[in-house]
């Protein structure tokens, strides 16, 4: 299929800023890329490496990316993702890369997980909120503080919400072996659904897992792993997959297939973009993960403006099926 290719770049203030890996960011910006078939058809993308996530190279790289001269060898993981995205939004299952033609849109509630963000104090003010607005998963870092401090956290926060929450911990590698055990009588009274990335070492994660009983999910190590990969890893819970980080849409879909082949299933997660790589990330979780899998694209609500009208809107911690069809929506692009 022959398709032309525009590229437009977008800058959101954010509702405030955020220190991103010793960064502080103000705005969020990156590119929607705009793809029209043959046919009059449009699909939409979005291009959008994240300080303090993506490398600096990737950073740098990306606005001399040229369409005109595309050369799949040579994209970025970003570029990579915002064009898998524009050809899984274009609707023409036929200009579809494989696996995505495969792939079904379920139209269906897509349930989020709260994204706990901040001091202590902010994050049990969040916690209750996000119990109010109808959030069972709720989301927190772990491993930035002492841990007997963190801990007496964990503890605070569990006490403010009810039993039917859920919670998902992501250590981004933090924790270190002498000291992770300390944490285990608060996650014996939390309903913890998983600890992601508990260690460097994804391996010893697994075994931690397996001496302990606590879950751990995998996502900074897929990076560097190929789908078949994931065998060694048979008792992990869950793999979390970030689009923007690891290449696309299309690597994401054959890691989640290799996720089910060893009892483990997928959860899709955002990197603070824009309404349409959100919009993409729950049309692509309706199709990929389970009904009851809360999915992380909570960062969206961080964002003060967006290029997508009307805006996404979060009921009764979901976004509602009704809300997954493109054609409601009008984008803004520069």
């Amino acid at each position: 299929m022959k398709a032309h290719i525009s590229v437009h770049s977008y800058s959101i203030p954010l509702v405030c800023p955020l220190d991103l890996a010793g960064e502080w960011i103000e705005s969020r910006e990156g590119w929607l890329v705009e793809l029209t078939s043959e046919t009059g058809q449009k699909g939409w993308g979005e291009i959008a490496p994240l300080p303090g996530a993506s490398s600096r190279g990737e950073l740098t790289a990306v606005p001399e990316w040229n369409p005109e001269l595309f050369d799949a060898e040579r994209v970025t993981p970003s570029v990579s993702c915002g064009l898998d995205m524009a050809f899984f939004n274009l609707g023409d299952r036929d200009a579809m890369p494989e696996p995505l033609r495969s792939l079904e849109v379920k139209p269906r509630d897509v349930p989020i997980n709260a994204l706990l963000l901040g001091d202590p104090e902010d994050m049990l003010l969040q916690a209750r909120a996000a119990q109010r607005e109808g959030f069972k998963t709720m989301k927190l870092k772990v491993g930035r503080r002492a841990p007997a401090a963190e801990i007496q956290v964990l503890y605070q926060i569990n006490q403010a919400v009810s039993d039917e929450v859920t919670f998902r911990l992501d250590a981004n590698r933090s924790w270190v072996p002498e000291e992770a055990d300390r944490y285990l009588d608060v996650l014996s009274e939390m309903n913890v659904e998983y600890v992601e990335e508990p260690f460097a070492d994804p391996h010893y994660s697994l075994s931690w897992s397996q001496r302990t009983g606590v879950p751990v999910a995998l996502d900074e190590s897929l990076r560097a792993l190929e789908p078949a990969a994931l065998h060694s890893y048979a008792g992990i819970r869950a793999i979390v997959l970030k689009p923007t980080l690891m290449g696309g849409l299309v690597r994401c879909a054959l890691f989640a297939e290799a996720a089910r082949d060893i009892g483990a299933y997928p959860v899709m997660s955002a990197m603070m973009e824009s309404g349409v790589g959100t919009l993409t990330y729950a049309r692509f979780a309706a199709a990929i993960c389970d009904p009851e899998t809360a999915v992380g694209l909570d960062t969206y609500r961080w964002l003060s403006d967006d290029v997508l009208s009307p805006r996404l809107q979060f009921k009764n911690g979901c976004l509602r099926a009704d809300q997954l069809d493109w054609q409601q929506y009008t984008i803004s692009a520069g």
